[in-house]
Formats: C-alpha cells, sequence, structure tokens
C-alpha cells in the first residue's frame, strides 16, 4: 500500500511494508549514509545489521539536540564519508531525527536525496509529511527550518510495538487533532470518542489509522504547501502547544503539549462565544484531558514565560496573539487578536479547570 504527496518541490510516495525487508532495499541506493536514532538502533539492531558501520551515524535524539551544534557534527560526518550530491541520505527514527536530518538534506550541497523512516507514531501519523524541518534556537522552538519533502518514506507498523508510552500519546494527540479537525458537520463529538477510544486500545489497524491522518492533513495541505493559508490551521492546539513544551524543558512531549493546547484553545474559544459550553466541555472533559498521561506542573504554567514564548511564535501576525481556534460549528480559525489578559484567562482555565491546578 502506498500514497502519494503532491508537493511543488517533488511528489514523493509514502510505502507502507509488512516487513523489514525494505531494509535491505536502502542499503543497494546509491553512496548510502544513514542517521539512525540510538534508541531505536539499539532495540532493532537485529533488523538494521547490515547497514556497514562505518555509514552510520548514531544520532541522541532529544529536543536539545535540535540544535545547530548538533547539525555541525552530521554535516561534518557526512564530509568524512565524502558525501556527493548524488549520495542518498536515508534516516530512521522519530519526529526530531526528521527536523535535524531534513534540515540537513535540504541544505547540505543545497538538497541531497533524503528516504525517511518514521519510528514514532507522531511521526507516522503526522510529522513525516508536509515537507517541513525545524531547528530550535535559543529558547525558541522550531525558529529555523526549510521545506523540504523526502524522496521516499517507509512505513513499518512494528516500530511501534517498542514505543513508550508518553511517545504513544503523544501520537494520540495529533491523532485527536486530526480527528477534530475532519471536515464533517455538524460535529458528532460522541463518535469522535468512541474512535479515540479505539484506536488507544489498539482496536484499530494502525496503518488504517495513519493513512486516514494522513489524508486528513493531505486535504488542508493541498495548494498551500508553504502554509501561508489553509494550512495553518493545522496548528490547532500549536500556539500554546509549543509555548509549554519549550517552558517545561521539554517534560512535556510535543504531541501532549498539542493536546494540552487544543484544551486552551477550546477555552478561548467558549470565552468568544463561538462553541458552546457543552461542546467544549464534553471535548476537554472526554476527548483531550483523558489522554494526558503525566502529572502536570504549576511551575510550567507561568503565565509572562508562557506569553513571552508565544509572542516570538512565528505564527504571530501583528502585536496580538495568533492562535488557531474553533470557531462555528467547529469549523478551525485563525484568531489574530487575542489579547494578553484573554490568554491568561485562558491559560488558568486550562490549568485549573481541566489539570487540577
Amino acid at each position: 500500500m502506498k500514497i502519494t504527496i503532491n508537493s511543488n518541490i517533488r511528489n514523493y510516495d509514502v510505502c507502507f511494508e509488512d516487513s523489514f525487508s525494505f531494509i535491505g532495499d536502502l542499503q543497494d541506493e546509491k553512496d548510502p549514509i544513514f542517521v539512525v536514532d540510538l534508541n531505536v538502533y539499539a532495540l532493532y539492531q537485529k533488523q538494521l545489521e547490515g547497514i556497514p558501520r562505518e555509514r552510520l551515524f548514531l544520532f541522541n535524539a532529544i529536543e536539545e539536540n535540535k540544535t545547530f551544534d548538533y547539525i555541525k557534527e552530521v554535516y561534518d560526518f557526512l564530509l568524512s564519508k565524502s558525501a556527493k550530491r548524488s549520495s542518498t541520505f536515508i534516516s530512521i527514527g522519530g519526529g526530531i531525527t526528521q527536523d535535524i536530518t531534513g534540515f540537513v538534506a535540504s541544505t547540505f550541497f543545497r538538497g541531497l536525496n533524503w528516504v525517511f523512516v518514521p519510528t514514532t507514531f507522531l511521526a507516522m501519523t503526522d510529522s513525516c509529511i508536509g515537507s517541513k524541518t525545524s531547528v530550535n534556537y535559543d529558547k525558541h522552538k522550531n525558529l529555523m527550518g526549510t521545506f523540504y519533502p523526502p524522496s521516499k518514506i517507509y512505513i513499518n507498523k512494528d516500530f511501534l510495538l517498542t514505543l513508550k508510552e508518553l511517545d504513544f500519546y503523544s501520537g494520540i494527540g495529533e491523532t485527536i487533532k486530526f480527528q477534530l479537525m475532519e471536515e464533517s458537520y455538524p460535529k458528532d463529538f460522541e463518535s469522535i470518542l468512541a474512535k479515540v477510544e479505539k484506536i488507544v486500545l489498539n482496536e484499530n489497524d494502525r496503518n488504517a489509522v495513519i493513512l486516514e491522518n494522513m489524508n486528513i492533513k493531505k486535504s488542508y495541505m493541498d495548494g498551500d504547501e508553504f502554509d501561508f493559508g489553509r494550512r495553518n490551521l493545522l496548528n490547532y492546539g500549536h500556539c500554546f502547544g509549543h509555548a509549554l513544551e519549550t517552558s517545561s524543558g521539554y517534560y512535556i512531549p510535543h504531541g501532549i503539549a498539542v493536546n494540552i493546547g487544543m484544551v486552551f484553545a477550546n477555552c478561548i474559544s467558549e470565552g468568544r462565544g463561538l462553541i458552546t459550553k457543552e461542546d467544549s466541555d464534553f471535548v476537554n472533559h472526554k476527548i483531550l484531558v483523558p489522554n494526558v498521561p503525566l502529572s502536570l506542573r504549576s511551575k510550567d504554567f507561568d503565565a509572562s514565560i508562557l506569553l513571552e514564548s508565544m509572542k516570538n511564535d512565528k505564527k504571530r501576525v501583528g502585536e496580538f496573539l495568533s492562535v488557531i481556534i474553533p470557531g462555528e460549528e467547529f469549523r478551525m480559525i485563525k484568531a489574530n487578536d487575542v489579547t494578553d489578559m484573554e490568554f491568561e484567562e485562558g491559560m488558568k482555565k486550562t490549568y485549573n479547570t481541566f489539570f487540577g491546578g
């Protein structure tokens, strides 16, 4: 099974694999050079044992390493292996691995042939398509980046068998976002809840879930690959979520921060009278909050720190905060006029009402 993603840079295929035999095909690519998340390599060394050790860079895939200092190490490795523009750059790991290697692939010789193998639920279900690469700068998440799609993506759901709980729920956060953004109106929140519960309990075929999420994301990306219009709506939950990730020192993983960010966005929308309290409470209490499997800390909800982070967000327009919120019928809209006071009220309600602050 495969799906083709259209891109202004190059179209690319996402191939769903039932075994690890495709790893052998990757080794036969022209002048292959591999970057692999070291945790993935430790877990799947048998499946990856055919990769020549001298062509392998093991990457400590933590958010703190999404920096130019670490990128330099990857550049240096490529240079040490006499990489050419015709070389094939292959990365295996989750979203952090994708961000770093995608940036490297887009900038080394102004563009390498890049193949990506996502190994986390979040990377498979969301970030692997869309062409975005990202680097953190100073205290700002994803401030630098490029648009550069892989030449090909391989997905094998067996990588998910060893996924840690927080990484699984990080993928659930983005999955919930897509389910809430699927364009059928009016929204049937009971059905969405039932579907999410089945996904959490692994009662749905993982490939079918991943493919459905991709198609929803694709419907927002088509015609707006570079994120100037409709695609921007996919940042539902991300405006507050990115700030929360940073303020927590990445104690809160990306997809879980997005989950909390959706609660915040719903509070803003309810406060404006765009969605009913009944709908807001149902989505927050029944769908979102139960899928945050960690204790939140009051120090991560420091209004001044979060506000400063959101004011530096690249999606901001003008002097006010920009937040994607549900409008009428739960259709996403971009609110470019969120005030500091409105932010603080929404933040306090998010923490105090829904997370036991």
